[in-house]
């Protein structure tokens, strides 16, 4: 499997500029692409090891062309300068400030005004379901005058229960929603506008404490999986750390028990983003440990290591390292075997059985199939099968990184897309949107990805609880 991780200065399948959305009247753009004022192209960044455009390098383009663009920073392409637009697809003064998008590409605020939005789904009818984690409710988003932005009249609470904070699905005609230590569901006729009533409980007594999100799949048998984190950095407890799996068909009265349902992946310090591939296969990705030391590596690597993952649960019950084992993606020269290799987690090294040599043995830990960078957080997952993007995109991933906090310079705060071969095997990753503006990125922005999943005409919808805002990104053939 390939595990470097590493962006690239071009994208495959999508032009190589950048596009910088700002929220500026008048400049007579109707659309992505027009001319305008070029501002920077995107040289390689500090995330993406030379690849992943607009974090560190600015282009230094002028005029409408985008002329210019060495990019500074990595050792990425150069890029084509890019096109400072007025609007999207909605109102002009909804385009999202400062958002670099690649070009052909508009983002724009789908919806504003929201209680800390965390997971989402989009209903068979368009309607849009988001967890506020603010508020512990469901709402309904959708947009009936056809402006391409969900307003304030255009939403309504079709859900509540103590502690709802992030998993929500849809499957046979329910709504399903977690809280940290209990499933949710409530029979949902796409198009409800009302509250739902008195949800039935489906999974009871998730163990409590810790990272407190339940992201929660369906498959195509109708079988429901849940995740759940460790309840500290490194933690033993293996009641934690892994991929539960139900069956949800007819439940008893109280919902079922937790610690019964099928331990389909185990070894997982923190599997929030769930989603499946058009092929039906599972994957996941995985935010890795804080505060890492190993004094023969380096002795605080905590920085750049562990990655980040992306994984493959193509079979049931295996093991994915978590805590013994972790990830590289950038140890320093001289030390390191490249992104993706498996190390021991210095607490385990003396206890005769967790080294080295034992988390690379794959009988014994399933590697990832791709590292993203150290503590970007990714916590949202989507694969593309809509009808709008290039066709180039079908079959690739989405991801959102929610951001550092255990790193001097941040970063994350993006999306990224993950190239897929053939739509099988991830080759690579680079920035989708992220912040394109003057200034530090990480500590300036207001948006924090959460979540991403596709809209009813094909553009990615993308929450961001620190904003408030369900943020839409189309590509320039998609209509109004």
């Amino acid at each position: 499997m390939d595990t470097t991780g590493r962006g690239t200065g071009r994208a495959a399948g999508f032009p190589h500029r950048l596009v910088v959305v700002v929220a500026l009247l008048g400049l007579g753009c109707d659309g992505c692409g027009c001319d305008g004022v070029a501002v920077g192209g995107d040289g390689g960044g500090e995330d993406g090891e030379g690849g992943d455009g607009g974090d560190e390098g600015r282009g230094d383009g002028e005029g409408g062309d985008g002329e210019g663009g060495d990019g500074e920073g990595g050792d990425g392409e150069g890029g084509d300068g890019a096109v400072v637009i007025d609007s999207c697809f909605g109102p002009a003064s909804a385009a999202v400030d400062g958002a670099a998008v690649p070009d052909g590409f508009c983002a724009w605020t789908w919806a504003d005004g929201l209680s800390a939005p965390r997971g989402i789904k989009v209903a068979p009818n368009g309607d849009v379901l988001v967890i506020e984690r603010g508020s512990n409710r469901v709402m309904v988003l959708f947009d009936e005058d056809g402006d391409g932005t969900s307003g304030p009249g255009e939403r309504a609470v079709v859900a509540a229960a103590s502690g709802l904070n992030h998993g929500i699905a849809l499957r046979d005609g329910y709504l399903y929603a977690s809280s940290a230590t209990t499933v949710w569901r409530w029979a949902y006729p796409p198009g409800a506008r009302t509250e739902l009533g008195v949800p039935e409980t489906v999974v009871r007594d998730i163990p409590a404490g810790g990272h407190s999100t339940r992201t929660l799949a369906f498959d195509a048998e109708g079988r429901l999986y849940v995740s759940v984190g460790s309840g500290s950095n490194v933690d033993p407890d293996f009641s934690r750390a892994r991929v539960r799996r139900f069956v949800v068909g007819s439940l008893p009265a109280g919902g079922l028990a937790f610690d019964g349902g099928e331990a389909f992946a185990d070894g997982l310090r923190n599997e929030v983003g769930l989603a499946f591939d058009g092929a039906g296969r599972l994957w996941g990705v995985e935010n890795g440990i804080d505060e890492l030391h190993r004094a023969d590596l380096g002795g605080d690597i905590h920085q750049d290591n562990p990655g980040e993952e992306l994984n493959l649960f193509d079979v049931a019950g295996r093991f994915y390292g978590y805590p013994y084992c972790w990830s590289e993606f950038l140890l320093p020269v001289g030390t390191g075997l490249g992104p993706g290799a498996q190390w021991a987690d210095p607490g385990f090294l003396g206890d005769g059985t967790h080294d080295d040599a034992w988390c690379r043995d794959p009988a014994n830990v399933v590697p990832p199939s791709l590292v993203l960078p150290a503590h970007t957080a990714p916590l949202g997952l989507v694969f593309y099968d809509g009808p709008s993007f290039p066709d180039g995109a079908r079959g690739d991933a989405f991801v959102a990184l929610h951001g550092s906090w255990n790193r001097d310079v941040p970063i994350g705060y993006k999306v990224v897309r993950v190239f897929f071969e053939g739509g099988d095997r991830p080759l690579r990753w680079e920035s989708f949107f992220e912040y394109g503006g003057p200034g530090d990125r990480a500590a300036e922005w207001t948006h924090r990805p959460v979540d991403v999943a596709l809209g009813s005409r094909g553009e990615l919808l993308v929450t961001s609880d620190a904003s408030g805002v369900i943020i839409a990104i189309g590509y320039t053939s998609l209509s109004p």
